[in-house]
C-alpha cells in the first residue's frame, strides 16, 4: 500500500474498528457490517478532514468502497496538479 491508501485505511479503521485489516483494500458498502447512511456520512466527514477534500453530493456516489474512494481522492489530487 502507497501512503494515501494507508492514510484512508486509517480512515477506515477509524469509522469501522471491527474490520480486519487484510479486508480494507476490499472493503464495499456490502461487504462491511454497519456500513450505512450515518456510517458512510462519518466516513466521508474523516476521509474529507484526513485528506483536506471538501466532497460535493455528486462525489459521494463514489463512497461505496475502499476502491471508490481511492479512486476519487487520486482524481482530486490529478485536478490540484494541473
Amino acid at each position: 500500500m502507497d501512503e494515501k491508501e494507508l492514510r484512508l485505511a486509517e480512515c477506515f479503521l477509524a469509522v469501522f474498528p471491527g474490520i480486519n485489516t487484510d479486508e480494507i483494500a476490499k472493503a464495499c458498502s456490502t461487504s462491511v457490517q454497519g456500513w450505512d447512511s450515518v456510517a458512510n456520512v462519518t466516513l466521508s466527514a474523516v476521509v474529507e478532514e484526513e485528506f483536506g477534500v471538501n466532497l460535493e453530493g455528486e462525489d459521494l456516489a463514489r463512497f461505496d468502497s475502499f476502491s471508490g474512494i481511492l479512486s476519487y481522492l487520486r482524481d482530486a489530487e490529478k485536478c490540484t496538479q494541473t
